[in-house]
């Protein structure tokens, strides 16, 4: 039995483990009842949210700071002041605009204390998911989660936090020191809350930064930015993409490309791209895997993958032009759609992106450096008048300095809530009010958390799809900005590393342990001090 079969078969039994499989008849019936009430839980916490129609009132006086355009979108009230609803789309423009500090405090306030009644349902949640854990033989449900994935351990997960949250302290401290002299010009003696980060850390980075977001999205044409993603991508791992005329499709804006490997000549895979806004289409951009490769009776079953977007194909009769923030995640989309080509891991199960949910986001991460370096930018842009003038180098050097500045203290913002995830996953009868207030002074640097606010009942990543896992993206990223800093930032378009990482990190799939895959490519074990270095200025 090859490594590969063995993986494959060890997976299996974990898997029907995890599912009850070596419990009594009696206790398998207990772990389905204990499924169905979590579900059940964790629906009601997420439909609690939703149905919140909570809002507040304010006269144009208390949101000056907004643009117009804002303001005419929001309902008025019968007294002709306006109606601002306790939704990201209203409370974030307000944090990040509003030149009235009390406005922010007391959208940020409401905000924070939304669905009160959802505090007991994620106590329940949490006493039935490390009653299911123990069931299944696990300390507690944050062992359960983090087993079979790299991190392999709650303590893992914690040392991993902490060590990168130290390490942001002392850049993260004088972060806050500008933050704190920056509004006692502008508002005076009020004291810095924690609900003036968004609002000050954007006046601060557009008073050091010379950026026009407008003006840069004029360099982004959709057309020249794809075709400049597929020549990064087929430049840097010796891959070639050809459009497939005529393929049958279910809409006319739909593109099918084939995949071919360009040394070999070799038939890789296929992608469909469906990335233009339409009526009824689903609305996020992400990638779906519609068929995984696979060995099959000594023949290769190909990969086929589907990029989705909601991209305006025209504007006013004129080319549609993508705002920066799209062009990052379009490209770290088609990072997907290669790591799915390129895998060739012999089994389904751990082919395309059926992989270890630690490990598949950093290729896609690894791919967004090339968004902020300047050789690789002007490769995707180009004035939507006259698409021979790239984007210049001091825009370029701009954008990167974007990403870097004052970033600290919003990654300990983060590490905060994957903290606050890991711990009420790793312990009984945690009072969560007092845990977060806890945490908060201790890694927000003495910031206190808003008075009256219980983050706890209006987070919903601890309650489906990220419960104990929290900490993944940083996890990625970590990984991602090394794998960068090492083999790529000196030398962007080195194929002989592309291949390198085509070969030892995509092409494995599942089929190898992730960590064992990123140190044979490193030729070490991975760190975190590139990550850490990219926070720091």
């Amino acid at each position: 039995m090859n490594s590969e079969v063995k993986r494959f078969a060890q997976y299996l039994v974990q898997e029907f483990e995890r599912n009850g499989l070596n419990l009594t008849s009696t206790k398998r019936e207990e772990l389905l009842r204990l499924n169905a009430q979590i579900d059940e839980l964790s629906m009601r916490y997420i439909r609690n949210l939703n149905d919140d129609t909570t809002f507040l009132i304010f006269n144009e006086t208390e949101l000056v700071g907004l643009p117009p355009e804002f303001l005419k979108s929001l309902d008025k009230a019968e007294n002709g002041n306006f109606k601002v609803v306790l939704r990201s789309h209203h409370v974030s423009p307000i944090l990040e605009l509003c030149k009235v500090g009390s406005t922010r405090k007391s959208v940020a306030v409401a905000y924070g204390r939304r669905c009160e009644v959802n505090l007991s349902v994620l106590e329940k949640l949490i006493q039935l998911r490390h009653k299911l854990a123990r069931l299944l033989g696990y300390l507690n449900y944050a062992e359960y989660a983090t087993d079979r994935r790299m991190a392999n351990s709650s303590t893992k997960v914690f040392e991993f936090l902490e060590k990168i949250s130290a390490s942001l302290t002392e850049s993260a401290s004088k972060e806050l020191s500008l933050l704190k002299e920056l509004k006692r010009k502008e508002e005076g003696e009020f004291p810095f809350g924690v609900e003036d980060l968004p609002y000050y850390v954007k006046m601060i980075k557009e008073q050091q930064l010379d950026l026009d977001f407008g003006l840069v999205k004029q360099y982004f044409p959709i057309t020249l930015v794809l075709s400049g993603i597929f020549k990064v991508c087929q430049d840097l791992f010796g891959l070639r993409f050809e459009q497939v005329v005529d393929a049958e499709v279910w809409h006319q804006d739909v593109q099918l490309y084939s995949v071919f490997d360009l040394s070999s000549g070799e038939h890789m895979g296929y992608f469909y791209l469906d990335i233009y806004s339409r009526g009824g289409k689903y609305g996020h951009t992400c990638v779906v895997a519609l068929q995984n490769g696979s060995s099959i009776n000594c023949s290769r079953q190909i990969p086929v993958a589907l990029l989705i977007s909601q991209l305006q194909k025209e504007v006013d009769g004129n080319p549609g032009l993508m705002r920066f923030s799209e062009v990052v995640n379009l490209f770290h989309e088609f990072g997907h759609v290669v790591h799915h080509i390129c895998n060739r891991a012999p089994f389904a199960r751990f082919s395309g992106l059926r992989l270890d949910p630690d490990f598949v986001e950093i290729p896609s991460l690894l791919l967004e450096n090339w968004c902020y370096e300047s050789s690789s930018l002007k490769l995707i842009s180009g004035f939507h008048q006259d698409i021979t003038k790239p984007i210049d180098d001091e825009t370029c050097k701009s954008l990167k300095r974007w990403r870097c500045s004052f970033s600290a203290l919003k990654l300990k913002q983060e590490i905060l809530y994957c903290l606050f995830d890991q711990i009420i996953h790793s312990n009984e009868n945690v009072d969560m009010v007092g845990l977060f207030n806890h945490l908060h002074s201790k890694i927000m640097l003495g910031l206190p958390m808003l008075e009256g606010t219980n983050p706890a009942s209006c987070f919903p990543r601890t309650v489906i799809g990220y419960e104990a896992t929290c900490y993944s993206r940083i996890w990625s990223e970590v990984f991602a900005a090394d794998i960068f800093t090492t083999k790529f930032r000196d030398d962007l378009f080195n194929q002989n590393a592309g291949m390198h990482f085509r070969n030892t990190v995509l092409a494995p799939g599942g089929a190898k342990d992730p960590l064992e895959m990123l140190s044979d490519f490193l030729g070490r074990e991975p760190s975190i001090q590139a990550f850490v270095d990219s926070k720091i200025y």
